[in-house]
């Protein structure tokens, strides 16, 4: 009998598979689609180690966890993991004042960041436009980034590398507790049993435990993002946004922040979830976006782009960030789930089995880190 069935190929499930795999245990995954295609996909790729979780809660060991995970997988075979630094660029005397305060409290923290003046800035990245009325920017040497496009699709062939049992195509409809055992079966009719079920479901609400999952809370967020033709420049950095400053969790910890989050959080930015990423791909295209809207999950997927928010995002990338952007190529929606209170939830719904729900936007930074506690809470 298989020790662990995981239901979904996703960074979670992945990241699951490969690490239970390293400790001895028998794995078999069953993803629904042909390859991994949801929020591990559907993301920029930028692994903010260092900004997206608060420096002081578990979620930074989860973030720094996950970076050792990806660095050791990479010294192996190519996942595209690489370090790239993280430079956020900002307008206003709130979000200078904001950044100045994170670079001093950095070093209690252990987190690598330098402080760059207008004249810095200009001098070390002549792509951005002088013109646009920055006052300086905040460097992060903690920042990683992968090929979206690529990243699940490596991770599973590695997984297969290791031993571990890849079934695609292959949707699970329904689990089963037994008295020793659990029960995965799968669309064709096929039953599969193990010792315990792991569902990493993405943002899937209709298949496996609908009603706990409406019980938990938890609420839909749709992202509205593009990817540009190629730029000929090579920025060589990840960009964020001074809204990016007001939105991201590591900043809390400055004596200023509130304050900036209240300024900025306003009218359409606040409507609509909106702030700056600007990421360059392999192919040298820029990955660009985004925005958040929240919904139950009961309600119907957003399926259309509002175009108001496309023009927000390109003409603060002129007029804020002074990076001049290629034609858009196309455009996509991405979804995650997201808890009202909990940074993720672990439930158990049947003896051995546990649904992974709700690790929202942080799961390329966090997730292997945060599975692997998972793991060892419920499955070694």
């Amino acid at each position: 009998m298989t020790d662990l069935i995981i239901v979904g190929a996703g960074i979670l499930g992945l990241s699951a598979a490969i690490q239970a795999t390293e400790q001895g245990l028998t794995v078999k995954v069953f993803e629904k689609d042909a390859q991994p295609i949801g929020a591990t996909r559907r993301n920029f790729g930028m692994v903010g180690t260092s900004t997206l979780t608060h420096p002081e809660s578990e979620w930074r060991k989860y973030a720094l966890d996950t970076k050792q995970f990806y660095q050791r997988i990479q010294h192996q075979y190519d996942i595209t993991f690489q370090q790239r630094n993280g430079l956020y660029v900002v307008n206003t005397a709130l979000e200078w004042q904001v950044v100045n305060e994170f670079a001093q409290l950095a070093p209690q923290f252990d987190i690598p960041v330098q402080l760059l003046s207008t004249t810095e800035m200009a001098q070390q990245y002549g792509f951005l436009q002088p013109q646009a009325p920055m006052l300086g920017g905040l460097l992060f040497a903690e920042d990683y980034s992968v090929e979206p496009h690529l990243i699940g699709q490596r991770l599973l062939q590695y997984a297969i590398s290791l031993g571990v049992e890849i079934h695609c195509n292959a949707c699970v409809v329904k689990t089963i507790s037994q008295q020793a055992s659990t029960i995965a079966v799968l669309a064709s009719g096929q039953s599969v049993q193990a010792s315990r079920i792991l569902i990493c479901h993405g943002a899937e609400t209709d298949t496996l435990y609908p009603t706990v999952l409406q019980e938990l809370g938890l609420k839909r967020c749709t992202l509205q993002m593009a990817l540009t033709q190629p730029l000929t420049q090579q920025l060589g950095v990840s960009l964020y946004s001074g809204l990016s400053v007001s939105r991201y969790p590591a900043f809390e910890i400055c004596p200023s922040y509130q304050e900036l989050h209240q300024a900025s959080q306003q009218g359409f930015v606040h409507d609509f979830g909106i702030h700056i990423l600007i990421k360059q791909n392999q192919a040298g295209q820029i990955i660009l976006g985004d925005s958040h809207e929240y919904a139950d999950i009961d309600e119907p997927t957003q399926f259309d782009q509002r175009e108001e928010i496309n023009q927000f995002i390109e003409q603060y990338c002129v007029e804020k960030i002074g990076l001049r952007l290629p034609p858009i190529q196309t455009r996509w929606n991405g979804y995650y789930l997201q808890h009202p209170t909990e940074l993720a939830c672990v439930t158990e719904v049947e003896s051995g089995i546990f649904l992974i729900s709700a690790i929202a936007g942080k799961g390329m930074t966090t997730g292997a880190g945060f599975i692997r506690h998972v793991l060892e809470q419920h499955i070694f």
